[in-house]
């Protein structure tokens, strides 16, 4: 994906990786068979012994997990994923017999979902979602976790061919066209989850964000902002339709905050922005791109204070050492404005 410098800062549309654990981290993907399922569902680490949760984290857009920097030395975990319409499931995380320890560091893991067939759930296109699918699908899920695109294409194009109403493989079809800049065949999958789960805001937030990207890739080529207006126009649009699916969206709020910076709209992006942190303070991205909001209006003591924000909440950002720079041309232009 393209990465474009807004003003002085970077602006960044993902989340970079984490900060390496100390201890265990536990990741992989959740593969939901089927057509609709909940959103940014919950996902524990369980006690076995004593049933009781040792840690809890949400699912990502993607369907991805992460728990980091677990500390897992004594006990018996599970990780237990309760969804509306599926089987309760657990997944013991195995320890090595000879040494006690976990079997990995860190412990990739991916779960497949079993429908609850006694609540008539997906009863009519279970037969679809063949073992064999889903391991194939579970393998390019892998190849995304190894950034490798071009090599998890292969496996999900085969999976939307032979299970076209499997909402989550066209989600990670797209983000996966977009990381190869095939940005239609991108939009067309993203349309095609919208139009499978219409409910969802997902479909809608990765739309904006991929016109938002493909804008800011124009402006890295050169193209004049003012060419680009429909593009912001149509990723407004979308993004605030999944706002309105889901207005405690971190992620949308953000996009809608680079559309509103890059249409100019300052007041409108300063507050989208700061909802996005109030609702993810983890959000570093939104903290960067308000910091370009007000440099852009040349709001120096604004801009240095969200600089200093940054640098205390992000002490492990790959980005510190590029804003702590940009920190001494921001005091630089404010002791000239008071001599």
């Amino acid at each position: 994906m393209s990465v474009r410098v807004l003003a002085a800062f970077a602006l960044i549309f993902i989340a970079s990786a984490a900060a390496q654990a100390q201890n265990t981290t536990i990741q992989g993907w959740i593969i939901v068979p089927g057509q609709k399922h909940a959103d940014n569902f919950v996902v524990q680490i369980s006690v076995r012994d004593l049933d009781q949760t040792f840690a809890t984290t949400t699912v990502g857009d993607s369907g991805r997990y992460m728990f980091i920097n677990q500390d897992l030395r004594v006990g018996n975990f599970d990780i237990l994923i309760r969804l509306d319409g599926y089987r309760e499931s657990r997944t013991p995380l195995q320890r090595r017999p000879e040494t006690g320890t976990l079997a990995e560091i860190p412990i990739f893991e991916n779960i497949i979902l079993i429908p609850d067939a006694e609540g008539g759930h997906l009863t009519d296109v279970q037969a679809e979602y063949k073992e064999e699918l889903l391991k194939e699908y579970s393998k390019g899920l892998d190849q995304i976790t190894a950034k490798h695109p071009e090599l998890a294409v292969t496996h999900l194009e085969k999976i939307v061919k032979e299970i076209p109403d499997f909402y989550d493989a066209h989600m990670n079809l797209g983000l996966v066209y977009q990381d190869l800049m095939r940005r239609r065949e991108a939009e067309a999958e993203f349309r095609k989850a919208n139009e499978l789960n219409p409910e969802s805001a997902r479909p809608l937030a990765a739309l904006g964000r991929l016109f938002v990207d493909n804008v800011e890739s124009d402006l890295s080529a050169g193209v004049k902002l003012d060419t680009l207006q429909p593009v912001l126009t149509t990723a407004r649009e979308v993004l605030t339709g999944a706002i309105t699916l889901d207005e405690k969206f971190a992620k949308a709020h953000y996009y809608l905050g680079v559309v509103e910076y890059r249409s100019r709209a300052y007041s409108i992006a300063e507050k989208e922005l700061k909802l996005a942190l109030e609702l993810d303070p983890t959000l570093y991205e939104s903290r960067i791109a308000l910091i370009n909001v007000f440099v852009q209006q040349k709001l120096w003591q604004a801009a240095l204070d969200n600089v200093d924000t940054f640098m205390l909440d992000y002490p492990l950002s790959p980005f510190r050492q590029e804003v702590a720079a940009n920190r001494i041309r921001i005091v630089g232009i404010l002791q000239q404005s008071t001599r």
